[in-house]
């Protein structure tokens, strides 16, 4: 399993949709909408724009970089 993440149009920073999921080639070809917790933003994306990391991925960065991070908050790119 994983965790669907985009880049913040806004930011540049990658951030999570929230959504789990085995594979994204699977999604069907729609246009979703999320709050961005990055800038509070609502962004539009599409599985292309998007790619899949292992879950808990965002825990290992804070880990290995020695800072913690919240739920709303992406690492760095």
């Amino acid at each position: 399993m994983g965790i669907i993440m985009i880049n913040c149009p806004a930011t540049g920073r990658r951030v999570s949709t929230g959504i789990e999921t085995v594979d994204i080639e699977e999604l069907p070809a729609v246009t979703a909408k999320m709050v961005c917790p990055a800038c509070g933003g609502v962004h539009d994306w599409t599985k292309s724009d998007a790619w899949l990391v292992p879950s808990g991925e965002q825990y290992r960065l804070a880990a290995i970089t020695g800072r913690a991070l919240s739920r709303h908050r992406s690492p760095e790119p």
